[in-house]
Parts: structure tokens; sequence; C-alpha cells
């Protein structure tokens, strides 16, 4: 990972944070701890690692066991990064020295975990401010008693939602890798050939190789019914030999530990058809109403309910539901077929932080309760837009059997549905800005003829 991060955007993002720290008419100093060195359990087997995110932000630094000082007073940034041992370059290679830390990251100082409780001596700070979810404090010794739980987390998290120029441009380009990996796995497919499993590789291998290195998520790659598993993550099965069924794929990767998270569904054999086909263009035009109509100054939720206005119109034309359509959205009828959020904040975590600020509630109705994010969109920030249709059997089952729900469904119809199509969901990532959207991910394949057109050039 290039230095480039800690002596620019890490820079910008403490001074955001600064601000809010300041604003809140906070002193003293932040604490953060990076994230250590993880081990399978008892083994010695290392886990993989990755940098805590408000860590990174606040640093660029990739190393493990690392801790963070930010002095609000002067705004000067210490950074220490443990004391290796003599053995370290032996199996890791050259350890990185102070001066190479202090110019890789543009802190202001530079030391070993060692050198803590020194630097705290000297800033000799009122409040030290911590994450309420951080639960080792050791490295601050005495210290630690001075630790404040309740200011940085807004803090923080408000600088995160609003994203940066630098910030969009490494999601962009976590974007590119990931939707060219969409693309390598639509000319793919083919009915009854390969597994989810092999299909799940070449993603994987796709994104590593053109510099993704870890998945934002674990990959959902379902193929038929599967489809109607909203986190199906098994990716065992074969791939339907049925040529109309679909291969749903939700899967991209982190560039710089910030996350692109898309998901396309198209047909194994490469043409839709029949149920598949109306069943996929009723989730995209629920998407395609939703971008339409973000901007800086809506309300998410109004935009989960724009979704399921658009769904209850398309479930009324397939003949799936019946009666008008206050008759649909009064009883809840789009929420069998779409029962999740609509979306969620992304940035440097697939979920990031913000959804909820504080004092914001959920909503105790059926799909809304299940939103990621309950507020006013702001330019600057990045959401996704992943409205989905499913003909999930529990689901199904319990409509069916509620004669207030049952009699708005047309049960011959939707029988057929469920038999046939599992469940299509369409995920773009988006920038929010004043008048509109800058889609990060809108040029990866979703239009009917699109998507044709790649998979025939790829036979």
């Amino acid at each position: 990972m290039s230095s480039t991060y800690g002596q620019q955007c890490a820079s910008q993002n403490r001074q955001k944070l600064l601000r809010n720290l300041q604003a809140a008419g906070s002193s003293g100093v932040v604490y953060l701890r990076g994230m250590e060195t993880t081990e399978r359990k008892w083994t010695d087997a290392e886990m993989p690692f990755r940098q805590e995110s408000n860590f990174f932000y606040l640093t660029g630094a990739t190393e493990a066991d690392c801790h963070f000082i930010l002095d609000i007073g002067t705004s000067e940034a210490h950074l220490f990064t443990p004391k290796y041992g003599e053995d370290y370059a032996l199996w890791c290679g050259n350890p990185p020295t102070v001066a190479d830390v202090k110019a890789k990251y543009g802190v202001d100082h530079a030391g070993t975990a060692e050198d803590i409780l020194r630097v705290l001596e000297k800033l000799n700070p009122e409040k030290i401010h911590v994450l309420e979810q951080e639960q080792n404090l050791s490295a601050l010794g005495d210290w630690k008693g001075k630790a404040n739980k309740g200011s940085l987390k807004k803090a923080i998290i408000d600088a995160r939602v609003i994203k940066s120029e630098a910030e969009i441009a490494l999601m962009r380009k976590a974007a590119k890798i990931s939707g060219d990996a969409h693309i390598a796995l639509m000319k793919a497919v083919r009915p009854g050939k390969d597994t989810e499993r092999q299909l799940h590789a070449l993603f994987e291998y796709e994104c590593f190789r053109n510099g993704g290195r870890f998945q934002a998520y674990t990959p959902i790659v379902a193929s038929g019914r599967n489809g109607s598993v909203l986190h199906y993550v098994n990716n065992t099965d074969p791939v339907t030999a049925e040529k109309r069924d679909m291969l749903l794929v939700d899967a991209a990767c982190e560039y710089e530990c910030y996350a692109a998270d898309i998901t396309r569904t198209y047909p194994v054999g490469g043409k839709f058809e029949g149920d598949w086909k109306t069943t996929y263009e009723i989730c995209l035009e629920m998407q395609k109403a939703v971008l339409r109509a973000i901007k800086a100054g809506v309300e998410w939720e109004d935009m989960h309910r724009l979704a399921n206005k658009v769904a209850a119109e398309g479930l009324l034309k397939a003949g799936i539901a019946k009666g008008t359509l206050e008759d649909l959205l009064g009883n809840h009828i789009p929420n069998i077929f779409f029962p999740h959020g609509l979306g969620h904040l992304i940035g440097l975590d697939v979920h990031d932080v913000g959804g909820y600020p504080e004092g914001v509630s959920r909503i105790p109705e059926p799909g809304l309760r299940y939103l990621r994010m309950r507020r006013k969109l702001e330019a600057g920030m990045v959401v996704t837009v992943e409205p989905g249709i499913y003909f999930v059997d529990p689901i199904l089952d319990a409509a069916l059997a509620n004669p207030t729900q049952r009699q708005f469904l047309n049960v011959e119809v939707l029988e057929r549905f469920r038999r046939n199509v599992g469940g299509v969901r369409i995920e773009d990532d988006v920038v929010v800005t004043e008048d509109g959207i800058e889609n990060l991910t809108g040029w990866v394949p979703k239009e009917i003829e699109d998507i044709e057109a790649v998979m025939a050039g790829a036979k």
C-alpha cells in the first residue's frame, strides 16, 4: 500500500476530526489502538491482517500493533509502532525505523510503544478521548484513569460520513476492480458448467490480480433458487443447467481499505426470458426510480418507500398481486418480496458508520425496520442502492397463511414464480451530490440488452 494516504488523506481526516472535537469543546488528546496481530485459536497461525478502520482513517498506517495519539490543542500527531525484536528481520524483513514511519505517514512525531507513557507525561492531558468500544487501554498505564468515552465516537463518525474527493477516488478504484470482476463472471458462466465455488474463485482472482487483495465482504454467488437467500455464502452448488435460471452475484473488493459493494443478477444462458425477465424488470425499475430521486436533502426512508411503491406497481402488472396500489402498500405486500432495507452508507467499511445518528430509532414496519440507515442525505455521502425481488419460501408461506395478505395475492401466478425464480438484486454505489448522484458502479452492465450483449460476446 502506498504512503500517499498517510501523507495526504489521513492528514486531512485528522483536521476534520479536530474541527469536530473543538466545536464540541473537547480538549486533551485522542488515543486509538490499531488492529493487533491475531492468531487462529490454539495455534501460531496468524490471521490475515487488515487495519482497524478508524485507525487507518487517521493515520494511513498498515502495520499491526500500532498506537496513535492526537493532541487536540496543537494538532500534532504521534504514531507508535511496536518495539520489534531481534528476530523480526529474520521472519518478516527489516522493520520500519522511526524515521521511516514519520516520513511514510506524515505524522509530526513517531516512536515505539515504549514511548507512549513518556509522551503522555509531557503532554499531561486533562482527558484522553477513546472510542467507547475500546476495551484494551493497557498501553496507557495509570493514565487510563483519564480515559473519556463520551465525545470521540460522534466526532469521528461525523468526519467519516462525508467523503473527501481523495476518498471517493479510492472508492472509484475499488469499484473499477470489482466491476471488471463482475464482467468476467458474466462472460464465464454457462448452464450446467462449473460450480458457484469456481465462479467465486474467479471473482477473487480477478480482484487480487488487479490490486484488490481483500474482499470487502464474503462474496455471494447464488445459482437458481439460492438467490432467494439474502446472504447466501455457501457458494458450493453446481451452476444450474436451466438456461433461464439466474445467477446472483453480490461481491466486491477493497482498495486501500475502501470498499465497493456491487450486485448483478443475470440468466446463466445469457438471455432473459419469461418470469425471470419479469422479475428482473421489476427490480431494475425500482432501482432506476430511486437513482433518479436521490440528491442532498432527501430522507433515506423516503427512498425506500419509493422503491416499495415501484415494486407494488410491478407486482400488479405481473399479475403476482391484485387489488389497488393503496391496498398493496397498506398491507405491506411489497415487503413480502422486498423484505430488506434499500441500502447503506459505504466507505472504509462496507456497512459504514453513521447510519443512525444519535437519538434516531428504527421504524417498526416490515422492510423499513431493516434499514441500515435512517437520515437525511448530504452531499459527499456514499450510499448503496440495492433493491431486490425474492421468492423466499418462509416469507411466502407466512403471507399465504395470513388471510389479510393472501387476498391480495394471485396464488397460482405466485406459485409459478416461486418455482421458477429465486431472487434478483441490483446494487450500485453512488456519491450523493447537491442535485443528484455520481454512480460509481453504473457502468457495470445491468440493462437487459447490455448484459445479453456481454454474455453473447463471450460465447
